[in-house]
């Protein structure tokens, strides 16, 4: 049949296409909506928290999924991006032990939609990593989820609750070397909504990874000679690439400060990683903007651990100087440094070629009016719209006459004129909550402002400008180590709340 076609005259061919041209604009119904001929639900053989919907269609086009349980409520997938005759979709933002029912619906470029019968499946339960936590949760997040890391003993869990302050998805990142548990640093999500994060601590260092929201890892850095040592904090820039700390080791004449005349440190590097190239680049450091005379804590760290790379003697331990625990990217496009050792926060000009300011630690560009506005080896430090600083103030050996170990989230106005900062808003738990390291606040687009607190029994917070507690989740379980930050997001992979 193909050789006759090829075969048949033009004069033919121009007519047949004038007549493929003249059914269509009749109505032929391939302009409508793809006929659903079968569909059928499994959960994910290895995630009980998704769903897998195949789809075959009567010819190419493309599919949502409109999927709901009476207690979790309603919800759509975002719509498939390519038209094709068969779709595997996943859904996810599911609750354990939960019956869904769901529709397939078949729509096309004209807003026109097939609806198929209903289908059904029910998720399993959640792995005992995360089953054996107790999460006792009060009011309802602003945003519709709360994505959080997880360390427990064996190794590093992220996971989402959902405004009932149920687990709603979960990951667990798999240890590159067994037997080793890998906590997680900051994470970063994506506008295609794959997870961005690091996997290290101060003993065990990896990687930054990407991974989808069903889990597959598409993308890893490795730490090492050539990447540096990525530490905690990490950003994605405007441009796609992502800015991530990393610690770089010098060796150091300190026989001027009583020390060796070969003293090996670990200070902060500034990195970019460019996916499309996968190269990373350094793009500032603390040993030449700060110089090592300026130190906020001295003392030997311990040997730290990269898998498959001899990088330290261990007859030779580093002085651990300086790191960040996070990093913004200011109003003005400046670089916003948290920096624990020296209990300071320092802003970076957007070219990276001078320290802006100072605030805190040795050397403050700003004074403290009132000594109880001083924070003490702080994390997740921005710089908010009105050039206010926000922080979580871990209060870490804060002294006695400044009211000794509790932590907050603290607001600090930096007066320009003056140089003075001070204190205009502050959370404090009640009773006091004192998290000796690690922990997060972040300020919400609607002015509230999530914190975590890595105490024990964990507590994750929302709380109003006026201190109200809009949400709070109080986690504990036997196997829980630690963990790190909260984030507000709104969505796992592009579905939506449906609201009839």
């Amino acid at each position: 049949m193909g050789s006759m076609l090829l075969k048949a005259p033009i004069a033919w061919i121009l007519v047949a296409g004038s007549l493929a041209l003249w059914v269509t604009a009749c109505g032929d119904d391939n302009s409508a909506p793809a006929e659903i001929i079968s569909h059928s639900a499994a959960i994910a053989s290895d995630n009980v928290l998704i769903a897998e919907v195949a789809v075959a269609l009567d010819r190419e086009g493309t599919v949502y999924i409109e999927y709901e349980n009476a207690q979790a409520g309603k919800f759509r997938t975002a719509t498939t991006e390519d038209a094709a005759m068969e779709h595997q979709v996943p859904l996810l933002r599911l609750r354990p032990t939960a019956k869904y029912s769901y529709t397939v619906v078949s729509t096309n470029d004209e807003g026109e939609e097939n609806r198929s019968d209903s289908g059904s499946f029910t998720t399993g339960e959640l792995p005992p990593e995360l089953s054996t936590l107790t999460i006792d949760a009060t009011g309802t997040p602003s945003s519709e989820l709360v994505l959080l890391d997880h360390r427990e003993i064996e190794g590093s869990w992220l996971f989402m609750l959902d405004g009932d302050g149920q687990i709603v998805w979960y990951y667990e990142s798999p240890n590159p070397v067994e037997d080793v548990p890998y906590p997680t640093g900051a994470i970063v999500q994506k506008p295609n909504y794959n997870l961005v994060y690091q996997l290290n601590n101060p003993f065990n260092i990896c990687c930054i990874r990407e991974i989808t929201p069903t889990g597959r890892i598409v993308d890893n850095l490795a730490a090492g000679p050539v990447n540096g040592f990525p530490h905690r904090a990490l950003l994605l820039r405007p441009d796609g690439k992502i800015l991530y700390a990393a610690w770089t080791y010098r060796v150091i004449d300190d026989t001027a400060n009583d020390g060796d005349a070969e003293t090996l440190v670990e200070g902060l590097a500034l990195r970019v990683w460019d996916q499309e190239t996968g190269l990373s680049t350094e793009l500032w450091n603390a040993f030449d903007a700060l110089g090592t005379d300026h130190r906020g804590g001295w003392g030997t760290g311990n040997i730290a651990s990269y898998p498959n790379e001899v990088t330290l003697q261990e007859h030779t331990p580093p002085i651990r100087w300086s790191g960040a625990n996070s990093l913004q990217i200011g109003p003005r496009d400046n670089i916003i440094i948290s920096i624990p050792n020296f209990s300071q926060v320092i802003s970076i000009s957007p070219d990276f070629q001078r320290i802006e300011w100072k605030l805190g630690g040795p050397e403050s560009t700003f004074t403290f009016e009132d000594p109880a506005d001083r924070f003490y080896r702080q994390h997740t430090a921005q710089q908010l719209p009105n050039g206010n600083i926000l922080m979580f103030d871990n209060g870490r050996n804060r002294p006695e006459e400044e009211c000794g170990h509790y932590s907050r989230s603290l607001e600090l106005a930096v007066n320009d004129d003056d140089l003075v900062a001070r204190k205009v808003w502050e959370y404090r738990h009640a009773p006091d909550l004192y998290a000796v390291n690690r922990s997060s606040a972040y300020r919400l687009q609607n002015g509230n402002t999530l914190l975590n607190f890595v105490t024990n029994p964990r507590v994750v917070v929302e709380v109003a400008p006026d201190g109200t507690e809009v949400f709070k989740a109080n986690i504990s379980g036997p196997r829980m180590q630690g963990s790190f930050r909260a984030y507000a997001i709104d969505s796992v992979m592009g579905e939506t709340r449906v609201t009839d």
